[in-house]
């Protein structure tokens, strides 16, 4: 009765609710115009490559970034989506269409750190590559960087997904058989936050054994890509570990992860609609699953990538996203613990000043960088609403040329600086979460 009461329930939503998202295409081209001009100038081609020995990167890294601003009540009504690679030194926006929030005019391809590292040839990816098919003549092409732990919040969606279809609930326990190594029984909701919260492997490991177990893996990227998200992929982890997350077999792109946030987010009417001409509308989780994950993304830990709240101070940060790091993750004296990682900063100056909510998943490895949520204004600060999307392969390896002195190439394990600063993350990421955040705000409330 509960699964009929349900289905009732959403189709009713979906038949009152059946008309377009209401983009402005001048408030889409301004933002188009800004988020260029902050990729273009916050200099993500002057950072330094340890691999190189601290010379600079050797091309202009891959960056993906998109921005979805939305109404008060969570309405997209402006989007942007800018590129940024050896293919486009000066950023290149992407044609966004304005009912389907997407695009096909990218060939999107997988990761492959050699043709990165000058080992293959750029330009000559096959077509098996390809995330999406059917993409060989379009105009724009981009290699998709590995999205690190921001994969997580996949994972995430496919459980709830699970738990809105009454097949699990929050309280269900499970317990992880790592092959034969014991992990312990916890219920659901408790591998759940430690994945998300703290970015956790073991309860990543845990989540993506049960979906194998469940049959639920399989059908993860079928049920993204029926949302128009095709680019967001899990592919080849291991049903016996949970593990082997590989550069190549996971993918994101930004302007896909954007739109699964804005469906996080919820708002009323069609928040999309796929190429078939399906109305996407929060619905697709129900509204307590929606503010169980959107918790967790409020309760993540690492204000890092583009917010700098965690190195709070540091002469060589630079000012990022507003936000806050979560009380939860705080000591007295203001420094934050996050998992078995200490900041060792005192939090609390760049605390106080914080003007939004983050709520957000970041991802991060040697080789990639990752940070996408849902941004809101905090009570008495000045308005927007918005959701940002930053993949690229801009991980610790590359760093800024103020802790350059703290890089030993003789240490394989211990040598980036990032290491030593706990800097993990080029600051230039989180110049551009300021530089959107400031445009966000100069732009001011939706008016309808």
């Amino acid at each position: 009765m509960r699964s009929l009461t349900l289905s009732v329930a959403l189709l009713l939503t979906t038949t009152a609710t059946a008309t377009p998202p209401t983009l402005s295409p001048a408030r889409s081209r301004t933002l188009e115009t800004e988020l260029l001009r902050a990729v273009r100038e916050v200099g993500f081609d002057r950072v330094l490559d340890w691999r190189r020995q601290g010379e600079r990167i050797a091309h202009p890294p891959n960056v993906d970034v998109a921005v979805i601003e939305l109404d008060a009540e969570g309405r997209p009504v402006a989007a942007a989506d800018v590129l940024l690679s050896r293919d486009y030194p000066k950023g290149r926006a992407v044609p966004i269409d304005p009912e389907t929030l997407g695009t096909q005019a990218v060939r999107f391809t997988r990761w492959d750190l050699d043709r990165w590292d000058d080992k293959k040839g750029w330009a000559d990816a096959p077509a098996e590559d390809e995330l999406v098919p059917g993409r060989a003549k379009a105009p724009l092409r981009f290699m998709a960087p590995y999205p690190a732990s921001l994969f997580k919040i996949l994972i995430a969606y496919r459980v709830m997904r699970l738990v809105d279809r009454g097949e699990l609930t929050l309280d269900t326990p499970y317990r992880f058989l790592r092959d034969t190594e014991d992990k312990g029984e916890r219920p659901l909701r408790s591998w759940l936050e430690p994945m998300i919260v703290e970015s956790n492997n073991t309860a990543t490991e845990a989540l993506v054994k049960l979906l194998h177990e469940r049959g639920a893996m399989e059908g993860l990227n079928a049920e993204l890509a029926e949302l128009g998200l095709g680019t967001l992929q899990v592919n080849g982890t291991s049903p016996v570990t949970g593990r082997n997350w590989q550069p190549g077999s996971l993918h994101m792109t930004a302007l896909d992860t954007a739109r699964l946030f804005l469906l996080i987010e919820g708002g009323p009417g069609v928040l999309w609609r796929t190429p078939e001409g399906r109305a996407v509308t929060a619905g697709e989780l129900s509204g307590p699953a929606r503010g169980f994950l959107k918790k967790l993304l409020a309760d993540q830990g690492y204000a890092e990538g583009l917010s700098s709240t965690l190195v709070c101070g540091d002469p060589n940060a630079r000012p990022g996203l507003p936000t806050a790091v979560p009380a939860r993750w705080l000591a007295t004296d203001g420094t934050a613990t996050v998992g078995e990682t200490a900041f060792k900063r005192d939090t609390r100056p760049c605390n106080a000043a914080a003007e939004v909510e983050f709520l957000h998943k970041t991802g991060q490895t040697e080789n990639y960088g990752s940070d996408a949520g849902i941004v809101r204004a905090l009570p008495g600060k000045a308005p927007r609403h918005y959701v940002i999307a930053f993949l690229s392969n801009l991980g610790y390896r590359y760093y800024d040329a103020g802790v350059a002195g703290t890089a030993n190439f003789s240490d394989e394990e211990n040598g980036f600086p990032g290491t030593v600063t706990a800097i993990g993350f080029t600051q230039s990421i989180a110049e551009l979460g300021r530089r959107v955040d400031e445009v966000m705000k100069q732009r001011g409330p939706v008016k309808r």
